[in-house]
């Protein structure tokens, strides 16, 4: 197959004989466009008065789907040109960074995904920050070189990057960048490094024995970089400091907020005696309910409702906006909670002993009494 991506990645538009394949799905010659394979996603565009919608490899042949029928014969097929440029700069930025990790890190990539807002690579050994940025730093300095993106056929001293078999394959295509990396691919790519402008590793996650590396290419990792600037200007402005003291900042912050939060905690914790004995209290079927609907933090909920079960003896139902906790001794809750639910809506569920939830909407302690009385009735 004459695929032009392989072998003039700058040719964006040209005549090609369309040959119906059925339905809406038809080949061309010469293949213009980049099929959904090697983990870039597959070219957009048209072909003639169609919109191409996907292009795939089916048995052997590359298959385009279009938004309407086409005749055969000859028309101009056009690729999306800032979908192609935005697939190749990564794709191109993968190679870089996955031959300057193979050769200065030992790190074997397993996997690649070129993502339309983020790419990843997989390697097969953990990694951390400090070697990102400097991977980060010699893949940069490969762009700056602005070395040549070369395509060779057939080159037998080349594997798959995920496999340590031979290929075999009529046609072997390998993407060479200078000395920084050599490795069979389908897809398609720039024609030199400086191309790619500029490369940013974004994150970093374990994967199995692994690390999976998320960065970004080209315009978009700028863009991302251009809002990491915007963000740590308003935070700069906000903490009255340099970059290099946000971190130490926040942390205290943190902490702070952190005693703060146990100390609320704590105070809050000394009032639940008389939340309790404040409940209003009904009984329903011989059981005594203690119900309490007041705005305290949410995880002293729990504890509330079981500080009111154990006053009355009985069932302690505590409501905090749309939070709702219910706790019995007698093995009630679940069914408690679902009176209440099927008159205030919401989700929720736990044991007989202790149930968890949110209302559909909020009730009043009336509210609530009247609808486990009705309901009982």
């Amino acid at each position: 197959m004459k695929r032009f991506y392989w072998t003039h990645p700058d040719v964006l538009e040209t005549e090609v004989e369309v040959k119906a394949a059925m339905n809406c799905s038809v080949t061309i010659v010469p293949i213009l466009f980049h099929p959904d394979e090697g983990g870039q996603p597959a070219d957009k565009g048209t072909i003639g008065e169609a919109t191409v919608c996907n292009v795939d490899v089916v048995d052997g042949r590359i298959v385009h789907t279009l938004d309407r029928p086409l005749a055969d014969g000859k028309h101009i097929a056009r690729i999306d040109k800032q979908h192609r440029l935005y697939t190749a700069t990564q794709h191109t930025a993968q190679h870089i960074v996955s031959g300057i990790a193979q050769s200065q890190f030992g790190l074997s990539t397993t996997g690649v995904h070129i993502g339309l807002e983020k790419c990843t690579v997989d390697f097969d050994k953990r990694t951390d920050w400090d070697t990102a940025a400097e991977l980060e730093r010699l893949s940069m300095e490969v762009v700056t070189l602005d070395v040549p993106v070369e395509t060779v056929f057939n080159d037998t001293d080349v594997r798959m990057r995920n496999d340590s078999d031979p290929i075999e394959a009529d046609v072997i295509r390998v993407v060479k960048i200078g000395g920084y990396d050599k490795s069979a691919c389908c897809g398609a790519h720039l024609g030199t490094t400086g191309q790619v402008g500029v490369i940013r590793i974004l994150g970093i996650e374990s994967k199995k024995k692994g690390s999976r590396v998320t960065f970004l290419a080209g315009m978009r990792a700028l863009a991302y970089s251009q809002l990491e600037t915007s963000v740590l200007r308003e935070l700069r402005k906000a903490a009255g400091c340099s970059t290099s003291e946000l971190p130490m900042l926040l942390r205290k912050a943190l902490d702070r907020a952190s005693e703060l939060s146990k100390e609320i905690e704590r105070l809050w914790s000394l009032l639940l005696p008389g939340l309790a004995e404040s409940a209003q209290i009904v009984e329903v079927e011989s059981v005594k309910i203690g119900i309490q609907v007041a705005e305290i933090p949410n995880p002293l909920l729990a504890k509330l409702a079981a500080t009111i079960a154990e006053a009355v003896g009985g069932v302690g139902i505590a409501v905090s906006d749309l939070n709702i906790a219910v706790r019995s001794a007698g093995g009630t809750a679940t069914d408690i909670l679902a009176r209440i639910q099927n008159v205030a809506g919401g989700k929720g569920g736990g044991s007989s002993q202790a149930a968890n939830g949110k209302l559909g909407k909020a009730l009043t302690s009336d509210e609530i009494a009247a609808a486990l009385k009705n309901v009982a009735r």
